[in-house]
């Protein structure tokens, strides 16, 4: 393994310049490095600015919510007392159900029969579209025999003591000599750098963020401009990868030279509230429109923030995560995979996992607010829509015919499991993992849509992108 000495730090510019700084301690402390400025920021897609994704999705979200249909089903379950004029129920007709109305004539039977049928067709829409979505996983790659090129793995941390060690020993061990393998201590406030620098990591202290920048990019950023391996691989403190995870992006990374590629671990779960997570994880999965039928034939520029690797030529083309836009943003994946242009997107199932929010159920929702709004805005539209699409056929699929109550749980336990360890009793009680990620997103997009300032990690930053 070839780490960055305690002694001597190696600082690479965006240029490549490499320059070298006398240091003292058993930590580095970065300078600022030199920012291209120059380089133009990332449009988002033409025609789909914040406020036409938001209202677009939110439009969205009120016709599932509040369909004729959803509103009849609730309707014809409350019954008033007899003899108001409120009273409105529904008796059996010799055509069929006949509604009844205050002035005690019958609509035609017919009509509410064909209610039903348009209700029943635009649930299976959105049901399909979950299949359809989420068709199949996609592994990465194994390794080749071939050689492969070096690796320098940046691994941007702040209070994750408790994480590192399901992290650092795996990658030590895998590492080949020509390797490098940085943890970024972002000013943590727990023993995050003992811990690193424990398990056989160089540990990098930069300067607080300036301004115009977040705290993961400019980690990102720092950690980068410190290393020169061939191939640059970003990894989340959170994952648990896979015994030969290096090899595999590295080959990949080679066999795919102008593309990002990027990998959505899976996502274990060990406590109640982590599995209000699941449903954000599978529609992260279903919005890339990457394991869809026929997406190998279309290009993606969407990625996964716990696993991203690319070759480090190509990231210093696009300016890296100190892009004008890149640097602002709490989707930076997205922002790397939108300027190189192009990403290969994999699952982690089996082998490669990651636990999210282990703190409970506030974290997992400041944790989503801050992205999932986000993350839609930079996705294709079709996917966007075919989500909600799907997430709208759980809502109101059970109030149109509780007989697809059983329908949809059996849907969302099965596709639970390719994101991660989804508990049978979540997909029995699935409404109430809808009425979480609806109140995550909602909020999410209000927060992105207003500007709103999101606390994390004892940070308040904008959540919209400058």
């Amino acid at each position: 393994m070839s780490n960055v000495s305690p002694d001597v730090h190696a600082v690479r510019s965006f240029h490549g310049v490499v320059s070298t700084d006398a240091r003292a301690g058993p930590y580095h402390t970065a300078p600022a490095p030199v920012t291209p400025d120059c380089v133009p920021a990332i449009e988002p897609t033409p025609g789909r600015d914040a406020t036409t994704a938001v209202v677009e999705i939110g439009v969205m979200l009120i016709v599932a919510f509040l369909s004729r249909s959803s509103i009849d089903m609730v309707s014809r379950c409350v019954v008033d007392a007899p003899g108001s004029t409120q009273a409105r129920f529904t008796r059996r007709g010799q055509g069929g159900f006949a509604h009844v109305g205050v002035d005690g004539l019958a609509a035609p039977a017919w009509s509410g029969k064909s209610e039903a049928v348009v209700d029943l067709v635009v649930f299976a829409l959105g049901w399909s579209c979950g299949w359809l979505l989420l068709w199949t996983t996609r592994p990465l790659p194994g390794a080749a025999d071939r050689p492969r090129s070096s690796v320098a793995v940046v691994i941007p941390a702040r209070d994750e003591a408790a994480s590192l060690p399901h992290l650092l020993p795996v990658l030590v061990a895998q590492l080949g000599p020509d390797d490098e393998l940085v943890v970024v201590d972002d000013h943590s406030t727990d023993d995050t750098a003992r811990v690193a620098a424990d398990l056989g990591a160089s540990v990098l202290r930069p300067p607080e963020p300036p301004d115009g920048w977040l705290g993961k990019p400019h980690a990102c950023w720092q950690g980068a401009s410190s290393t020169t391996a061939e191939t640059l691989l970003f990894l989340d403190a959170d994952v648990r990868p896979a015994g030969d995870l290096v090899d595999r992006i590295a080959t990949t990374v080679d066999s795919f030279p102008d593309d990002v590629v990027s990998v959505q671990p899976w996502h274990v779960t060990e406590r109640p509230s982590e599995q209000f997570s699941l449903l954000c994880n599978i529609t992260a999965l279903m919005g890339s429109g990457a394991f869809a039928p026929g997406s190998g034939r279309r290009r993606t520029t969407v990625a996964f923030g716990p696993v991203l690797g690319l070759r480090r030529d190509v990231y210093d083309r696009i300016g890296g995560h100190a892009d004008p836009t890149i640097r602002t943003m709490h989707t930076e994946d997205i922002g790397i995979a939108r300027a190189v242009g192009s990403a290969r997107l994999y699952t982690g199932r089996p082998d490669t996992a990651f636990r999210m929010y282990p703190d409970g159920l506030r974290q997992l929702i400041g944790g989503w607010t801050r992205s999932i709004a986000t993350g839609a805005r930079y996705t294709p539209w079709w996917s966007v829509v075919a989500t909600l699409a799907w997430v709208a056929s759980l809502a109101g699929g059970w109030l149109v015919e509780p007989l697809l109550y059983p329908v949809s749980a059996a849907q969302l336990w099965v596709l639970g499991r390719r994101a991660g360890s989804m508990h049978l009793l979540t997909a029995v009680l699935y409404p109430l993992a809808v009425v979480v990620f609806v109140w995550i997103f909602v909020r999410s997009a209000v927060t992105m849509l207003f500007g709103r300032q999101v606390a994390w990690k004892g940070r308040s930053v904008d959540a919209r992108p400058r």
